[in-house]
């Protein structure tokens, strides 16, 4: 997403970075303000949703340590699964 001049700005002289900007869109919650515009939020509800789903993700990943994924050159189809150990 383009970030506007005045945001860049503003996120410099408040301390928030990129990365903190990129987390609240993704995990924020969405608010309908004037001028047709979206105010994103990360409540503490939204946190503790957020992290509940990045530990289940941070288990699945050292599930699948060890494992491959065979497809094809166009990457349109899976051809087969495998262990590698």
């Amino acid at each position: 997403m383009k970030i506007s001049n005045h945001a860049n700005i503003r996120s410099q002289q408040r301390g928030i970075p990129k990365d903190y900007i990129d987390i609240i869109l993704k995990y924020g919650t969405p608010v309908r303000r004037q001028g047709d515009t979206l105010e994103y939020r990360l409540h503490k509800k939204d946190k503790e949703r957020t992290t509940k789903h990045l530990k289940q993700l941070i288990q699945s990943i050292d599930k699948c340590t060890g494992k491959a994924v065979l497809v094809d050159s166009d990457m349109e189809e899976i051809v087969t699964v495998y262990n590698l150990m």
